[in-house]
């Protein structure tokens, strides 16, 4: 089997720091537990072949930290992880902040670095980069020029602009998986892709492929990728348990179908022969919509939901603080479970991007005192006016005022 002469690139600083702010738990696991969620990392997710890290740099600002009731100052320094780091094979490359606001120079490091290594006498084939910050698209654009596969990993929202130059995107719920798996369980799932040990797999892989093929055959219209994984998640339990067949994510398994005409989307697959794309892809979203919410749907990505059930989104995030201990992968699947029921059927991924949302936008759902759904709306519609505001969009008052009308926010 072939395997990637890879570079990994982490900005411990952002990717912890957006963790923290949406499942602490999933944050300290990152920081804590590096060389299995790495190990993992090696052998799924991004390719059907396995990578080496030749290359496996973090970089982190010693005096970097967020706050954290209980600790020591009531902050968790990040230089709490520096020996996990190394001793998961990470040259920790220290990023001191260089301004007031806290800002480091990690950004600028590691886009140096990875210019460097082009020039390497070990040609790289991929290169992986674990941050948000959509200030990297150049240095995408370089890479891909140069003919280099590109991974992002990122628990954050994502600009399309940065996303569509990418091969790979590890995406909040992938990190979750990746930071909660058994390195061991996951390595010899990998194993499984070059011989299928059991009768049972290589049975629960046909009926995978059988299942998707025929749903893209009978498609009329681009297919909601989460619906659809659910559903073969429902008729192969085993496909999820070996990570889906080793490939690492759904989308993974099925691109590694290769179905005729095939293109992705963040929310959809679709035969560009047959089908229109989504319309979150292209110019129109619908004359009942009013103009600002289209935009920030085709902008910002925002979920493509019916006016009437965007208040059902926010009770049941309510609903959900109130009764269970959080956790946000499994927050998404019993709102989106618990809402079928009620007839409202809205995928994981929107609930997914809603509730990141609601945290980022100052409504914790792990707070001792669960927000209610007004609270919810509220925190949400502010992240998103705070999102467009960050890439340049501005909204007239009267945009916001639709906006915030659509979104059912009193």
């Amino acid at each position: 089997m072939m395997v990637a002469k890879s570079a990994i690139f982490v900005d411990f600083d952002n990717v912890f720091s957006t963790l923290w702010g949406l499942d602490r738990g999933a944050a300290l696991r990152f920081g804590s537990q590096p060389a299995d969620w790495l190990q993992i990392l090696a052998n799924t997710h991004l390719t059907s072949e396995s990578r080496r890290w030749l290359v496996a740099r973090c970089y982190l600002n010693p005096a970097g930290y967020v706050p954290s009731p209980g600790e020591n100052s009531d902050r968790l320094y990040f230089s709490r992880f520096r020996p996990s780091l190394v001793r998961a094979g990470f040259e920790v490359v220290d990023c001191p902040a260089v301004s007031r606001g806290g800002k480091n120079a990690a950004d600028i490091r590691m886009v140096v670095d990875a210019l460097d290594l082009l020039d390497h006498r070990t040609r790289f084939d991929e290169f992986v980069l674990a941050s948000g910050d959509s200030d990297f698209t150049p240095l995408l654009q370089r890479l891909r020029a140069e003919d280099r596969r590109i991974a992002i990993i990122s628990p954050g929202y994502l600009s399309s602009a940065y996303t569509s130059i990418a091969d790979r995107v590890i995406d909040f719920d992938a990190i979750t998986e990746l930071v909660s798996a058994d390195a061991n369980a996951v390595s010899n799932a990998s194993e499984l892709r070059a011989v299928d040990s059991t009768d049972d797999l290589q049975d629960s892989r046909l009926i995978f492929g059988s299942l998707i093929r025929e749903r893209y055959d009978e498609a009329t219209a681009p297919l909601n990728l989460a619906a659809l994984a659910f559903e073969a998640a429902r008729k192969c339990p085993d496909a999820k348990q070996s990570s889906w067949f080793g490939a690492g994510s759904f989308s993974a398994a099925v691109s590694a179908l290769e179905l005729p005409n095939m293109r992705f989307s963040q929310h959809h697959i679709w035969d560009s022969e047959r089908h229109q794309p989504p319309e979150a892809e292209g110019s129109d979203h619908g004359t009942d919509v009013p103009p600002p919410v289209v935009m920030l749907s085709r902008e910002l990505d925002l979920p493509r939901i019916a006016k009437s059930d965007w208040p059902a989104v926010f009770a049941i995030l309510s609903r959900y603080a109130k009764t269970h201990e959080f956790n946000l992968t499994e927050a998404t699947r019993w709102c989106r479970d618990t809402l079928a029921e009620e007839g409202v059927q809205i995928g994981r991924s929107s609930i997914g991007y809603i509730m990141r949302g609601a945290q980022f936008g100052g409504a914790r759902l792990d707070d001792e005192v669960a927000p209610e759904p007004n609270e919810i709306g509220r925190a949400f519609f502010s992240a998103v006016l705070d999102r467009a505001s960050s890439i340049g969009i501005a909204l007239e008052p009267d945009g916001e005022v639709v906006v915030g009308q659509w979104l059912g926010i009193e």
